[in-house]
């Protein structure tokens, strides 16, 4: 790293805090999986912000806090997720909106309790080496972000701009964020016809399964009504993605997430559509969800909404005085 610039400092991270962007695609097939943010579109925002590209990777904070001290001259920052405040210099400041700040401040990011992922992006990015073609971490590899795991205090994060532009701040309004979910749409199979009409039915109709306490960025292992197999319940590995619902033999569904593994040796009665996978992600253990199954043609027209979303996200800001 350049000794010239300076960036970020850290005072103190809670842990899962990290360094991810939109993950590593391609390495599938070789056994690596993709990784990246928990929430995606999260990250795409907090980026809009300070006007980088979607796919510049930010600091990932994972229900707990962080607290951080400005060394360069001065930089442009804006932090968005979660339900998570935030503090510069010890007072109120304001979330999904670009902040231009000077060496020596304090910012400080407080512990979320519902919506649990939040994203603190800089204009410019940081300084980082890219592994296999992404600077997302993935700590069960020690992949990415800044030496393969979390951040920790005495920690320091290079920006590569020294000096941040001057120009008017930016803010995303609340009426624009995307609306929050806690039914999720999911597309049956590929393994369905290995449940029970009474699985089906139970994990459609289950009122509330509940996101069980050992649930993390691998996968949400979801407590309720035990979904019935036809025969034993395993099946050869093959490939699993983000949002594949396996069902192993305790019959208790578990829905990968973003560090999942590239197969999977459990039937899978569905997969939640990619749209809905940010929502889920925002969740904490403890929480409620359903599901709901939709057609291939309503997820793939969800997904269109999305993109449209995202693509004319920066004509949405408001130019603040």
């Amino acid at each position: 790293m350049s000794s010239g610039s300076r960036g970020l400092l850290v005072l103190q991270a809670g842990i899962g805090t990290m360094i991810q962007d939109l993950g590593r695609p391609g390495y599938r097939r070789y056994g690596v999986t993709r990784s990246g943010a928990m929430d995606p579109l999260a990250l795409q925002v907090a980026n809009c912000l300070v006007g980088n590209p979607f796919d510049t990777p930010c600091i990932e904070l994972n229900i707990g806090g962080a607290d951080f001290r400005v060394t360069t001259d001065s930089l442009r920052c804006a932090f968005h997720g979660g339900d998570f405040t935030l503090d510069i210099n010890g007072l109120p400041a304001p979330v999904s909106t670009s902040l231009h700040l000077r060496q020596g401040d304090i910012i400080s990011i407080n512990s979320a309790r519902q919506r649990i992922r939040g994203y603190l992006a800089v204009e410019g990015g940081f300084e980082l080496e890219p592994v296999l073609g992404s600077c997302a971490t993935h700590v069960r590899s020690a992949l990415g972000g800044l030496d393969g795991g979390p951040l920790e205090a005495g920690q320091e994060l290079i920006c590569l701009q020294e000096l941040a532009p001057t120009r008017k701040e930016v803010s995303l309004p609340y009426m624009l964020f995307p609306k929050t979910r806690r039914q999720f749409r999911v597309i049956l199979g590929p393994q369905a016809d290995r449940f029970t009409p009474e699985g089906i039915y139970s994990f459609l109709n289950t009122t509330a399964f509940r996101i069980d306490k050992d649930s993390d960025s691998l996968g949400y292992r979801l407590a309720g009504k035990r979904l019935e197999y036809l025969g034993d319940g395993n099946i050869v590995s093959d490939p699993v993605v983000p949002g594949c619902v396996q069902v192993p033999a305790s019959g208790h569904p578990l829905i990968l997430m973003a560090d999942c593994p590239t197969t999977g040796g459990y039937p899978k009665i569905a997969t939640v559509i990619s749209t809905d996978l940010p929502d889920l992600a925002q969740l904490p253990p403890g929480a409620e969800v359903s599901f709901r199954s939709v057609s291939l043609e309503e997820a793939h027209i969800a997904r269109q909404k999305r993109q449209h979303w995202l693509a004319t996200l920066p004509k949405q800001l408001i130019t603040l005085d």
